[in-house]
């Protein structure tokens, strides 16, 4: 049996450096959360190889002398933290002293380091580790911090990181989150000379959204500002008609810090309910600023993830909040807080202070007229949402939707459009129905399939421009030529933006820059994948956008075009997305 020892420093620092080290995103988030800890006005981040060669930190914080430098590579050494009581009221970054000496231990870091108030400076070299150099420099007030060769020594994790563009993309969406958490610090990045990403750092959230998103997505941006006397919510929320995918743009900030949480997702998707179709997610950056002793952010070393103590509360006033905010705007009905399912009044009320009730009973009075009549008595009415006409025409029972393979001798034979969703048809004996936006997503990306000379494309006449963010880039990137060959035709165009010359001719009648946004943002997502399959989505997805909708009335000779389509296709049952076409 092996014998328990003790680790020496360097062994502990490497595996602490396996949970806070994951990748040169990680180092960036860590290096820039601590200036902002020193409380820096202006940071800049210099990035070679997607910082797998190099990431240098630069900002005008406080600045260190040569002693607390030192400590500051030392594992546990922190000046946030003195006595148990202190974990209760954290409002910094960082606090367990664990991420520089981890970061040094498997990379070549060097800081350079000055207080405002001492005339000379210290620079202090350490590779794996291990010190190598301490000195006095003349340097400017603040500190650099620059790591090389992230991994140089752990071949194994090296191995591990992504093409240079996904790592790049990783690092600017951090530096992107940090921005938007602190609008007042300006915050510039860039990667092997160009600049990516440059906030003012006016204390202009809309500003800060503007440089990041694009101006067009600042403009549709809604405000949102709610005080409870406890807790306070704040930020901007989009438009409905501007929306995505996946919750990647949505950013929420508690007290500070920028985390992840399905939980408040979830509230900002309720708030919007019916206004935002199925599958869409609109965009937000929120800061909810509660006390500290209700958030716990020590769920994971790299604190992204916290805990509420009261979290169904929270849930229902992000919901609250959103929905007033809507409401402002005039894009949705009015709702009191009192009336809210799930928030009794002897929970709400440990979330309100000093003149909530009057702010609540304000609110109240803005109700949309066409509700302002209603009665407080109705607080037991419950609405369900309408049958489909369909299953009143076609009873389905209890059955779900059930695949139906068609053979050669049951031909779909096209009856008539119903509800303006299906066509009825017949086939031998059987009466179906098929879904009209699957049928043609079908036989559209049959189209696509089996066209050998590639996708027909429509050049543009005038280019679309698009503004990304770092993890969209960085899948541009990555997977341009396969976009080429689905007919969109993409050229860089400075900074984070490029240029789209064509798109597929599938799209020319719909909206081709909604569509590729979307393959974009899916791009995003997937992570690696190999061609065949990003072909597959791709075509899936061009489809969708192409394809007739759902809602969409069609003239007796369209149905019938598209049921024969159909009917040649090799896979008339089946959707590029997998779902059933025809139901029974």
């Amino acid at each position: 049996m092996p014998h328990i020892r003790i680790l020496d420093e360097m062994m502990a620092n490497r595996i602490a450096a396996g949970e806070v080290v994951e990748r040169p995103a990680s180092v960036v988030k860590e290096l820039v959360e601590n200036s902002l800890d020193a409380g820096a006005s202006r940071i800049e981040v210099v990035l070679e190889e997607g910082g797998a060669k190099l990431i240098r930190v630069t900002d005008d914080g406080c600045g260190m002398d040569a002693e607390d430098a030192v400590l500051a590579l030392q594992r546990f050494a922190t000046s946030k933290v003195a006595v148990p009581e202190d974990l209760g009221q954290i409002a910094t970054m960082g606090f367990r002293g664990e991420a520089m000496p981890s970061i040094a231990s498997v990379s070549q870091m060097r800081i350079t380091t000055r207080r405002h108030d001492a005339d000379e400076g210290t620079m202090i070299t350490i590779e794996g580790g291990e010190f190598t150099d301490a000195r006095t420099v003349g340097c400017p007030p603040g500190t650099t911090v620059e790591v090389g060769q992230l991994f140089y020594n752990t071949p194994a994790r090296r191995k591990y990181l992504r093409t240079t563009a996904t790592e790049r993309g990783h690092c600017t969406d951090w530096i992107a989150w940090l921005a938007l958490a602190r609008p007042d610090v300006a915050m510039k990045v860039s990667h092997d000379g160009a600049v990516l990403l440059a906030s003012p750092g006016r204390g202009d959230l809309r500003a800060v959204i503007s440089e990041i998103y694009g101006s067009n997505v600042a403009r549709q941006m809604l405000p949102v500002d709610m005080d409870t006397g406890v807790l306070r919510i704040h930020g901007l929320v989009s438009r409905p008609e501007l929306s995505r995918t996946t919750r990647r743009t949505q950013v929420f900030i508690v007290n500070g810090r920028y985390v992840r949480s399905s939980s408040l997702g979830h509230a900002v998707g309720e708030a919007y309910g019916i206004l935002l179709p199925g599958g869409r997610q609109p965009l937000c950056v929120l800061h909810l600023e509660v006390p500290s002793e209700l958030v716990d952010p020590n769920v994971h070393p790299t604190k992204i993830e916290v805990r509420f103590r009261n979290q169904g509360e929270i849930h229902n006033l992000m919901q609250q909040a959103v929905e007033e905010a809507l409401e402002e705007a005039g894009l949705r009905p009015g709702r009191s807080f009192e009336r809210r399912p799930g928030l009794p009044p002897e929970q709400a009320g440990r979330w309100k202070g000093p003149g909530f009730e009057e702010q609540t009973r304000a609110r109240r009075l803005r109700l949309n007229p066409f509700f302002a009549a209603v009665d407080e008595r109705d607080d037991g009415l419950e609405v369900h949402a309408a049958e489909p006409v369909i299953e009143a025409a076609f009873e389905r029972g209890s059955q779900p939707e059930r695949e139906t393979t068609l053979v050669a001798e049951d031909r779909l034979e096209a009856l008539g459009q119903v509800a303006a969703t299906y066509i009825a048809c017949r086939a031998g004996s059987d009466l179906l129905l098929v879904d009209q936006h699957r049928a043609a997503e079908r036989v559209i990306a049959d189209q696509i399939a089996g066209r050998d000379g590639g996708v027909q494309r429509q050049m543009l006449v005038l280019p679309m421009t698009l503004e990304l963010t770092g993890a969209e880039l960085a899948a541009v990137e990555e997977h341009r030529e396969r976009l080429n060959e689905m007919g969109f035709q993409l050229e860089p165009f400075g900074g984070s933006d490029y240029i789209c010359r064509s798109v597929p001719a599938a799209l020319v009648d719909g909206s081709p820059e909604a569509a590729l946004r979307s393959i974009i943002e899916e791009l995003a997502e997937w992570g690696t994948v190999g061609n065949d399959e990003v072909r597959e989505k791709l075509v899936a997805t061009i489809a969708c956008h192409a394809a007739i909708k759902s809602g969409q009335a069609l003239t007796d000779r369209e149905v019938h075009e598209l049921i024969e389509a159909l009917n040649a296709s090799p896979t008339p049952a089946i959707c590029p997305h997998g779902d059933p076409i025809i139901v029974t």
